[in-house]
């Protein structure tokens, strides 16, 4: 009897281990569209690119939302094996190896009403002085945008308590121009089926890039490289620009009118 239990044990040992215990532990923040939580699901735009690219190197992953300082010390840690979306810093690279690739151009961009006599001319040469601008109170919109409005740069600016706010005061043509996050307008603006009432300009203010990054103390180069090698991989097929177009046209008006 105890020979049968020996060698049951001996079996049980060798048997592989559950997903769950072999799944990267992978954090990162509330920062839609690129990620959104809702209960215990977690979805975005940057949630659908990671998890097919670790489901294409079948590597299993658990992504958790964490308030953003927590997250950062998981990773320095090494309670957590990577982190996205994260602007790479050189004191952050001194705990994490930070993808060549970059995971996401984060634009911060002017949007107009298409009605409006905004001249794109204008907003080229940065002539901003006749402009009225709307802003989210308290928000950051990088060192170019934030310095012109401190600056007074804008005719005027309106603070609203929300993005969603701010497309609408445009919209009503209550203001020249709104400031946003790229991905974050395309998301509020197919939300409120404005697509045909408002315009993201180009060329955009800033630019930032964002990565993801893997715990010198849980993972090696290794991991790295081989989730780099995917992501070009799916940059060259059209699938990487696939997944973002695909997210967008899956957004449907809120029937709540907000």
């Amino acid at each position: 009897m105890k020979q049968w239990t020996l060698i049951g044990l001996l079996v049980l040992a060798l048997l592989p281990k559950s997903s769950a215990a072999e799944s990267l532990r992978v954090v990162t923040l509330e920062y839609p569209p690129y990620i959104e939580s809702k209960g215990s699901q977690v979805s975005g735009i940057a949630v659908n690119l990671v998890e097919e690219i670790f489901s294409n190197l079948e590597i299993p992953a658990e992504i958790t939302v964490l308030p953003w300082a927590r997250a950062l010390n998981y990773m320095e840690t090494g309670e957590a094996d990577a982190i996205f979306t994260i602007f790479k810093t050189p004191q952050r690279e001194e705990f994490a190896y930070f993808s060549e690739q970059v995971l996401f151009r984060q634009n911060i961009s002017l949007i107009r009403n298409q009605n409006s006599s905004v001249n794109s001319n204008d907003i080229e040469q940065k002539r901003f002085s006749g402009l009225s601008l709307c802003v989210v109170n308290k928000v950051s919109y990088g060192e170019y945008i934030d310095s012109k409005i401190k600056s007074g740069a804008f005719k005027t600016i309106a603070r609203q308590n929300s993005a969603e706010q701010c497309a609408l005061m445009l919209s009503a043509g209550r203001v020249d121009l709104w400031v946003s996050n790229e991905f974050g307008a395309r998301s509020i603006i197919a939300r409120l089926a404005l697509q045909d009432k408002l315009e993201i300009m180009l060329p955009p203010m800033q630019t930032t890039l964002s990565y993801i990054a893997f715990s010198k103390k849980r993972q090696s180069e290794e991991l790295r490289n081989r989730f780099d090698v995917e992501l070009q991989k799916m940059k060259q097929t059209g699938r990487y620009f696939e997944l973002i177009n695909d997210y967008f046209s899956s957004l449907t008006p809120d029937k709540t009118g907000m």
